[in-house]
């Protein structure tokens, strides 16, 4: 086998502060450092709440940083991007590029005991496709079965050529959880997740915490110098800089706006595009009116103004955009930025002549509580002032996550976090069952025409970039996404920890090691 290198907001806050001054009073007063470090523990704080454990039910890749912890791939990429080795230890393609034939590492268990084989692989693969609530259903349309050639190798049929599958098979999108585990797919999700990773769970409150402890039996164990990560979720977001400070945390996913406040406490600041970055987008959907007609989703485009948008709510990080990526990555077109600029006139202009007065439209404009809210008052602003009238309704996660991945919505804010496969971000953004795809199964026959190109261009192509960006420029053309900003992800961690690899999407844990008393 060969591997191809290349291819009730204030009783929260009061009820956090008295938490961590509690603490504080206990003795667990801190510093920049974090305290001693001796222990080796990650004490992460972050607001999110984390609902899915199964990564095939999980459509976030923002999600998916805790999920990482726990389940390994079957590949994974490095700091260059590049595919390499981890449950697998190589792949090969047919001549034609529509079969591909995985060879796995020997000797390998999940943290159940049971073995890494060619039939863990095959059964995770089926279960993405024929899982009801999967959320990977559209990044494997092109995969059409797995099977088992020994006990070790697995090879999968396709479509289409497709020298992109690599991409796909790692973190995110390839993460392996124990076929005895997911024999019970809901006590996987919500209470008992079992992978191949790096770190095992030892306790779980899903209201709270999950505590995961290093597995000695991961294969890459060696290069794991953290023996503990303890997650706290559903933080509120303004306690987390005292909550660094005091030293119940020493890693925090924090608001753009706190990341000057932590850095001037002393803590380390991750905020880097080639590290974790997000977008933030209007999704529309074009089977649910008003958007069955495409002057209304094109009037939005030009109403909206992202760089109210990037000023507002990026704090100094965000950039406008008029696509999913930001500038740098292989898959931005710099056409987008000015195909349809903000231009209120231009809007009011495309709905007069589409026959709608003003006031004639409006609609529900749905989002995550407590995430998007600011967001979703810049666009009803936005569209007022072209005469569209929205209807803010925000709910929790899980009931938004009802109507939105399973396209009852006609519009949503959301958002979306780089993925390992450029072709499968835009797959799901633009292709039918795309999870971020609203409007799915519609998709446009230039994607499809541009995907087909793209994925039979093998990675390390010369004309690799420019098939890509046309994909991405046809899906974005002919899709019904309005994107509205990107920004980087901000960590705040205390200087005792170094720095991770930065790999766009992924947090690896490998090499992160203390220095006691590191200030």
């Amino acid at each position: 086998m060969r591997l191809h290198s290349r291819s009730g907001r204030s009783a929260a806050v009061v009820a956090a502060v008295v938490a961590v001054l509690g603490m504080v009073l206990a003795g667990c007063g801190g510093s920049a450092g974090g305290g001693s470090g001796t222990d080796s523990t990650i004490r992460w704080g972050t607001k999110w709440a984390q609902a899915n454990w199964d990564p095939i039910v999980t459509g976030s890749t923002g999600a998916t940083l805790f999920l990482t912890p726990i389940y390994e791939s079957l590949f994974t990429v490095d700091g260059e991007r590049h595919v390499v080795p981890a449950l697998a230890e190589g792949y090969e393609y047919n001549a034609a590029g529509d079969q591909i034939t995985i060879k796995l590492k020997p000797g390998l268990t999940f943290q159940d005991g049971t073995p890494v084989d060619a039939e863990a692989v095959k059964f995770n693969i089926e279960r993405i496709k024929t899982q009801e609530n999967s959320a990977l259903k559209g990044s494997y349309n092109n995969v059409k079965t797995a099977t088992v050639v020994d006990p070790l190798t697995v090879r999968l049929d396709l479509g289409q050529q497709d020298y992109q599958i690599p991409y796909l098979l790692a973190v995110r999108g390839g993460m392996l959880p124990s076929e005895a585990a997911a024999q019970d797919p809901g006590k996987l999700n919500t209470a008992a997740p079992v992978g191949a990773g790096p770190f095992k769970v030892v306790s779980y409150d899903p209201e709270s915490k999950i505590v995961l402890e290093k597995w000695d039996g991961y294969w890459d164990a060696a290069n794991i110098k953290v023996n503990r990560i303890e997650i706290n979720f559903g933080i509120d977001a303004s306690t987390l800089v005292a909550g660094l400070q005091s030293g119940v945390y020493n890693w925090a996913q924090l608001d753009p706006q706190q990341a000057d406040e932590a850095k001037q406490a002393g803590f380390d600041i991750l905020a880097d595009t080639d590290r974790h970055w997000g977008s933030t987008f209007l999704s529309l959907n074009a089977n649910k009116a008003p958007f069955t007609d495409p002057a209304v989703r094109e009037a939005v485009r030009y109403a909206i103004n992202p760089d109210e948008f990037a000023t507002k709510l990026g704090f100094g990080l965000g950039q406008p955009s008029h696509q999913p990526f930001p500038e740098g990555h292989p898959a931005y077109v710099a056409a987008l930025d000015s195909e349809h600029p903000y231009d209120p006139a231009k809007a009011r202009d495309v709905l007069a002549k589409a026959g709608y007065a003003d006031g004639a439209i409006s609609f529900d404009l749905n989002g995550i509580a407590g995430n998007f809210d600011q967001a979703a008052e810049l666009v009803q602003q936005q569209l007022k002032a072209v005469g569209i009238t929205t209807n803010i309704r925000l709910q929790d996660q899980a009931n938004w996550g009802k109507g939105y991945f399973g396209k009852q919505q006609a519009a949503s804010l959301y958002g979306y976090v780089g993925r390992d496969s450029h072709v499968q971000a835009l797959t799901e953004h633009y292709d039918a069952g795309g999870v971020l795809n609203l409007s799915s199964p519609t998709t446009s026959p230039q994607f499809q025409e541009a995907l087909k190109a793209v994925r039979a261009t093998p990675i390390d192509a010369p004309d690799y970039e420019e098939k890509l960006q046309a994909a991405a420029q046809a899906g974005y053309e002919n899709g019904s996404t309005v994107s509205l900003y990107t920004y980087p992800s901000v960590t705040a961690k205390a200087k005792s920890i170094s720095d991770p690899p930065a790999i766009d999407g992924y947090q690896s844990w490998k090499g992160v090691q203390f220095t006691p008393g590191a200030e």
